[in-house]
C-alpha cells in the first residue's frame, strides 16, 4: 500500500510538472503566433482517433520512475527530415520536457548520408575511406536490398571505414549526444566482420552489436573483408545510451521519398520490428504532390499499404500522420497538396489514426508566401530554413505534449475537416 501511494505521488508530481511544461510552451507558442499571425495557433492540435495513445501517454507518465524500456519514436519522411532541422527540434523539445535530470541523450537511428553523396543532417559529421556504391528507395529501378533508412551503401574495398562524430560542441542544445551501444544494420556473411572503436561487433539477428565500456560521442567502423568478390551492405546505425536511455527518437528521411519509396524497402518491416516503436510519425506527401502523373487513388492505396505494413509489425504503436506544407510549384500554389491532405485525413478516419494538419496550421493556401516574406523558407518556397523548421517542430511538440498530458483530448472535436 505504501509503495502504491508513493507511485501515485510520483505520478502526481510528474503530471503537475507536465502541466507547467505545457503551460510554458503555450506561452512560447503564443509569442510565435504574435510575430507570425498567419499561423492558425488555435488549430494546433493532434486530432483523430488512436486507441494506442493512452498506452503511450502512460509510458511518458512513468518515464522517470521505472520504465521497462526506452520509449521508441520513429519519424519517417522525405527531404524535410533528411536535413535534420525539423526532427532535431522535436527531439530536443521532448528531451528537454521529459529527461529532466539527464545530461545526455542518445542520437538514435542515423545514416552516413555523406558517403551516398547527399546532404547529411547537421548534428553529426561523417568521414570515410574506400570505394562505396549506393542505391536509394527513390531510384526508378530497385537494384539492391533496402532497409529502414531507404538508402544502402555497398563496398568490397578492404580499406573501407566510416567515422561518425556528434557535433555536440558546435551546437548548444539542451541535451548533448553520447552513447555506448552501437547497432549496425547490415547483411550478414562470414566473409567480412566489423570492428567499432577497436571492438569486434557481435552479429545478432539483422544487425551487429557493440557495447563500449565508456560513453563516447564518436565511432570508427572498420569493415574487414576476406573475400572482395562479396559486398558489405550498410542499411543504418542506431546509437544508444545503455546507462540512461529513456527516450529514443529515430529520424528516417530520404530526399524525394514517397510512400511508394518505403514500400520498395524489403528489410523495412523486420528492422522496424526490431526497434519495437511506441510512436510512429509519418511525414510524406510533398513529393506525391509534385508528381506530374499523380493519381489520387494510387496515392491512397500506396499510403494505406505502407500503414498496413507498419501496423503488421508494430500493432501497438501509435501512428500520427502529418499533412505536407503549402508550397509553390512552377511559380504557382501547388493545389495538389489539397488532394494529398484530403487523402491523409480520409485514411486516418478509416484506420482510426491521429493526424497533425500542418497545412492548415501553417496558414493554408498561399501561406508559404508569408513564411517566405519572413525569411523562414528557401528560395524554392518549398523547403524551410533552419528557423522555419524549428518553428514547425516547436508547434508539433506542443501539440504532442497536449495529448500526452491528456490523451482524452484526442478526438474528432479538435480539428481538421
Amino acid at each position: 500500500m505504501i509503495i502504491t501511494n508513493i507511485l501515485r505521488m510520483n505520478n502526481l508530481r510528474i503530471n503537475i510538472l507536465l502541466f507547467f511544461i505545457i503551460f510554458s510552451l503555450t506561452l512560447k507558442s503564443q509569442s510565435v503566433c504574435d510575430t507570425l499571425p498567419f499561423i492558425n495557433c488555435d488549430l494546433n492540435h493532434i486530432t483523430g482517433h488512436d486507441e494506442n495513445i493512452k498506452n503511450l501517454a502512460q509510458k511518458f507518465n512513468l518515464i522517470n520512475s521505472n520504465p521497462e524500456k526506452p520509449i521508441q519514436i520513429i519519424h519517417i519522411g522525405d527531404s524535410h527530415l533528411q536535413a535534420g532541422f525539423l526532427s532535431e527540434k522535436i527531439k530536443q523539445e521532448i528531451f528537454k520536457a521529459f529527461l529532466i535530470t539527464d545530461t545526455f541523450a542518445s542520437p538514435g537511428f542515423i545514416f552516413p548520408y555523406t558517403i551516398a553523396q547527399t546532404n547529411n543532417p547537421y548534428n553529426y559529421k561523417v568521414d570515410y575511406s574506400g570505394t562505396w556504391m549506393w542505391c536509394k528507395n527513390i531510384d526508378q529501378e530497385k537494384t539492391c536490398n533496402l532497409g529502414l533508412s531507404g538508402i544502402t551503401l555497398e563496398t568490397n574495398d578492404s580499406s573501407s571505414f566510416i567515422s561518425i562524430k556528434m557535433n555536440n560542441t558546435k551546437y548548444n542544445k539542451p541535451k548533448s549526444y553520447y552513447f555506448d551501444r552501437i547497432k549496425i544494420f547490415h547483411n550478414h556473411d562470414s566473409s567480412f566482420s566489423l570492428n567499432v572503436n577497436g571492438q569486434k561487433a557481435r552479429p545478432i539477428n539483422n544487425y551487429s552489436l557493440v557495447q563500449l565500456e565508456t560513453l563516447t560521442d564518436s565511432i570508427m567502423i572498420h569493415v574487414n573483408l576476406k573475400d572482395t568478390i562479396k559486398y558489405f551492405e550498410l542499411y543504418g546505425i542506431i546509437l544508444e545510451n545503455s546507462r540512461s536511455d529513456k527516450i529514443q527518437y529515430h529520424t528516417i528521411g530520404v530526399n524525394g521519398a514517397t510512400a511508394q519509396s518505403y514500400l520498395k524497402c524489403n528489410y523495412f518491416p523486420n528492422q522496424l520490428k526490431s526497434i519495437d516503436p511506441d510512436l510512429i510519425i509519418i511525414s510524406l506527401g510533398t513529393n506525391e504532390a509534385f508528381d506530374e502523373d499523380l493519381s489520387i487513388i494510387e496515392h491512397e492505396y500506396l499510403l494505406k499499404d505502407l500503414i498496413l505494413q507498419i501496423k503488421d509489425v508494430a500493432p501497438d504503436a501509435s501512428i500520427i500522420l502529418t499533412t505536407p506544407n503549402d508550397h509553390i510549384k512552377y511559380g504557382m500554389t501547388n493545389k495538389k497538396v489539397l488532394f494529398i491532405r484530403k487523402n491523409i485525413l480520409k485514411i486516418c478516419a478509416e484506420f482510426k489514426l491521429a493526424f497533425w494538419d500542418y497545412y492548415t496550421i501553417m496558414g493554408g493556401e498561399k501561406s508559404i508566401i508569408e513564411w517566405y516574406n519572413k525569411g523562414l523558407t528557401g528560395e524554392d518556397k518549398l523547403h524551410f530554413r533552419k528557423k522555419g523548421y524549428e518553428i514547425q517542430g516547436e508547434l508539433f511538440a506542443k501539440a504532442l505534449f497536449e495529448i500526452i498530458y491528456n490523451p482524452l483530448l484526442l478526438g474528432g472535436a479538435m480539428g481538421g475537416n
